[in-house]
């Protein structure tokens, strides 16, 4: 997974603005990483999934090892 290459997507799924969502998004693959009601819960996702890549490329401890 390419850091550069996770968004954050709005989804809007009518007119109201409560049911605004927002998705976790790799366009490197086309792939859906989670879907959060609000978007500060999609940004700390972001935030994670990039400082678990980082750790893995520096040779360090995976923060987010998952299962491997």
């Amino acid at each position: 997974m390419l850091n550069e290459a996770i968004e954050i997507r709005e989804l809007k799924e009518g007119d109201d603005e409560s049911s605004i969502r927002y998705e976790v998004y790799d366009s490197d693959t086309g792939t859906s990483l989670g879907v959060f009601d609000n978007y500060e819960d999609a940004q700390y996702e972001v935030e994670s999934m990039k400082s678990s890549n980082e750790a893995i490329w520096k040779d360090g401890e995976d923060a987010d090892p998952g299962t491997e």
